[in-house]
């Protein structure tokens, strides 16, 4: 009984980290758009 609840918890700490890789993830995607955004941005001003 006792392993079966601690393989429940590790289960559930396993989704907790895989929701968590999904958000940073798609952070990074936001911020690789916001960065080219900035880099035309700067390139055109400078023009």
């Amino acid at each position: 009984m006792e392993i079966e609840k601690r393989i429940a918890a590790l289960e559930e700490e396993n989704q907790r980290l895989r929701d968590d890789n999904e958000k940073l993830l798609d952070i990074i995607a936001q911020m690789k758009v916001t960065l080219n955004r900035l880099v035309c941005h700067y390139i055109s001003e400078k023009r």
